[in-house]
């Protein structure tokens, strides 16, 4: 603002993208050398692991650190990245690492049916929290996930559950937020 006040437009746009381009500078960094399964929006990876593809490193708490780092300086750095994809695989990954919560009644869902149940829940809440749509959240995970034998329609019940809970949590921390 200082720049711009003195007149000086040129350096102020050169201090702007340069600024800009180190921040993403960063972000492409994070995600090529530490944490490669954070690249893309993660709709895609999430669609092949809930029918069955495994994709390496997709699912981890160091591709949940970089994501969220990297996508943090990413849009600081100016890039138009929407929110709905990244929270669609920041949920998911969420979602399974809650399976491996170091309590003993956690241990049953560490298997394959529930922890894609899981990410489901938790790609589900993605959506829901991305839109403010807990129903659109879980209708846009069966879409997604239908030709699977892990859903039922009490499975619906479920992401819908944990759809309204994200929703409703994030009305009431948003409301938390404007007041102060």
């Amino acid at each position: 603002q200082e720049l711009i006040d003195k007149n000086e437009h040129a350096v102020a746009y050169i201090w702007y993208a340069g600024s800009g381009m180190l921040l993403v500078f960063f972000a492409v960094i994070l995600t090529v050398y530490v944490g490669p399964g954070a690249n893309g929006s993660g709709v895609v990876e999430v669609m092949g692991l809930l029918n069955g593809i495994n994709y390496p490193d997709t699912i981890g708490f160091t591709t949940l650190l970089v994501k969220v780092v990297a996508l943090t300086f990413a849009i600081t750095g100016g890039l138009c990245i929407g929110k709905e994809g990244p929270l669609v695989h920041i949920g998911s990954i969420i979602g399974v690492i809650t399976c491996y919560l170091p309590f003993k009644q956690f241990k049953y869902l560490q298997n394959d049916v529930y922890k894609r149940q899981m990410m489901a829940c938790g790609a589900g809440c993605g959506v829901a929290v991305a839109f403010g749509s807990p129903i659109g959240g879980a209708l846009f995970i069966y879409e997604i996930s239908k030709p699977n034998t892990f859903w039922t329609f009490s499975m619906l019940w479920r992401v819908f559950t944990a759809t309204s809970i994200a929703t409703f949590t994030l009305a009431i921390l948003e409301s938390l937020s404007v007041g102060s």
